[in-house]
């Protein structure tokens, strides 16, 4: 939504002013129009600047009779306030009445189809931190390094696993010898002999 705001001066001087605080304020000068004289087409020139066709004939008949001149400020949504402060700029400094419905209004801005039909952007644009343009090859893209053209510090190798590994699956996980691959022994005290049960003794 865009507030197209508009104010007739009695004087250039006036006008020049006006727009001058609005620079100072922040406002870009491709929101802001300044229309005098008896220019022609002037009308059409007004509606340009996203004025109402009505009320442009209106403000293009007071130009040329009484030598006014025209401001018109268009403010975006956003920054928030930027439509605030203009007008309340616009309107530090008498202007003059003029014989119409509204002197500010709000035109709906309407997206621009041709970035949304056929999904343009995916197909005509580099794809970010990619190698490739396809936006249907969802396998393997590479490395981001060989997209960007960058060094790496040390040489790239394909591993099986994050881990070094042997033929054991646990020894693929834990890259050191476990205690259950010793073998096992007869007797729980090392190096000794088998203990025998005699009944006399007891």
């Amino acid at each position: 939504m865009t507030t197209v705001i508009s104010r007739i001066y009695a004087d250039e001087t006036t006008a020049e002013g006006v727009r001058t605080a609005l620079r100072e304020a922040g406002h870009p000068d491709a929101n802001i129009d300044v229309f005098k004289g008896a220019a022609r087409g002037l009308a059409g020139k007004i509606h340009a600047a996203r004025v109402a066709k009505d009320t442009a004939a209106v403000y293009a008949k007071m130009l040329k009779e009484d030598g006014a001149t025209l401001i018109v400020m268009r403010a975006p949504f956003t920054p928030f306030g930027a439509a605030r402060n203009a007008m309340k700029i616009m309107d530090s400094v008498q202007s003059v009445p003029a014989k119409v419905e509204t002197e500010t209004q709000y035109v709906r801005d309407e997206p621009d189809m041709d970035l949304f039909i056929g999904q343009k952007i995916l197909r005509d644009h580099p794809r970010f931190l990619t190698p490739d343009m396809n936006p249907y090859a969802n396998a393997n893209r590479g490395l981001v390094s060989r997209a960007m053209h960058w060094k790496l510090l040390t040489k790239h190798r394909t591993k099986r696993s994050a881990m070094s590994g042997t033929r054991f699956m646990s020894q693929r996980i834990l890259p050191f010898k476990l205690l259950s691959n010793k073998p096992r022994k007869i007797s729980v005290i090392s190096g000794g002999k088998r203990m025998l049960y005699n009944p006399s003794v007891d």
